[in-house]
């Protein structure tokens, strides 16, 4: 039995509309301000301990140490404490750049739905589609902030960084290129942060640029350590990552013997005393411990959080270098 049209009374005409109203369950309501703000913290929270803490750490324990980064541009400790909100605004606001365009592409929707479903996307709070319009207005406030901060330098090429790795498929290249972009990108946040917190100088002494180039050479050579725990998703996403290319316990070894390397380097680089230099080297050997005996799920977990709190503490390593008389 065909259904039954709306009647229309009168005689309208052939170009007259006929109003019919949509399904209760169709219509949009309004969302409250209280989900946009849960939405977008949950577009970041698998990163406050990756990037926000530990650049903001990088930043801080740079300007404050005594390698003299402040001095030569003039900004005393008040004045860098008063642009320290400053800076975790200019931080979070590029990690949401970051993880919106990653967290919009297809494949990377599907990999959360594997790894981490509580995220915007595959949770279904938000639709791909209204992440591609959220990341627009992001961007265009991401480098404005970074203009009035004198930033913009930091962030133009943080932006590269994120083309690149996203919409170029830089994370799927092979496994060199995946860590380098990730350990380039993260020296930007911390670039930036510096510039903020001295109001637009980039603390252009070779002290500076040595510590931003040790930071990439630490993060390109350790940082596939984030790969372990989320192998199932890089597999179906078909990423090209170290674990899946040469082998898990390979991945393993190289990060617990590198960062062995790198915890005895850094406070040499620092020349921190012997006592504060230990803190580096048994971070990185329980963290060792953890990826090597343990090969579950949960104890990968556990070691990539363990290396969030190993570079956190060799990003301290300036300011522990003031004890030096």
């Amino acid at each position: 039995m065909a259904p039954s049209m709306p009647q229309v009374k009168g005689n309208p005409s052939k170009d007259s509309k006929i109003d019919i109203p949509k399904p209760e369950s169709t219509i949009k309501k309004p969302r409250p301000l209280q989900y946009h703000l849960v939405t977008l913290h949950l577009f970041t929270k698998s990163d406050y301990k990756t990037v926000i803490f530990p650049q903001s750490v990088f930043a801080l324990a740079l300007v404050y140490s005594g390698s003299g980064v402040a001095e030569r541009n003039q900004h005393g400790p008040g004045q860098i404490a008063l642009r320290i909100p400053c800076m975790l605004a200019w931080i979070w606001l590029h990690l949401l750049v970051e993880d919106i365009a990653n967290q919009n592409l297809g494949s990377s929707v599907l990999e959360d739905e594997m790894n981490k479903p509580w995220r915007p996307i595959p949770s279904g709070r938000l639709t791909a589609t209204e992440a591609r319009r959220l990341i627009r207005v992001v961007i265009v406030a991401a480098l404005a902030l970074s203009v009035l901060l004198g930033s913009f330098l930091p962030s133009t090429t943080l932006m590269t960084m994120i083309w690149l790795y996203n919409d170029l498929e830089g994370s799927s290249t092979g496994p060199l290129v995946r860590n380098l972009l990730n350990a380039v990108g993260l020296a930007c946040f911390g670039w930036g942060a510096v510039c903020v917190l001295l109001a637009g100088a980039t603390g252009d002494g070779n002290m500076t640029r040595d510590w931003l180039l040790l930071s990439v050479a630490i993060v390109t050579t350790t940082v596939h350590i984030q790969d372990l725990p989320d192998k199932e998703g890089d597999k179906a996403r078909k990423r090209r990552t170290v674990p899946l290319v040469y082998g898990e316990d390979w991945a393993r070894w190289s990060v617990a013997v590198v960062a062995s390397f790198w915890s005895l380097v850094c406070p040499i680089f620092w020349r921190v005393p012997l006592p504060y230099a230990a803190a580096p080297l048994g971070i990185s050997s329980i963290m060792s411990a953890v990826i090597l005996l343990g090969k579950s799920q949960s104890s990968s977990e556990v070691g990539w959080k363990l290396w969030c709190l190993w570079v956190t503490v060799i990003f301290l390593l300036p300011l522990l270098s003031n004890s030096i008389t």
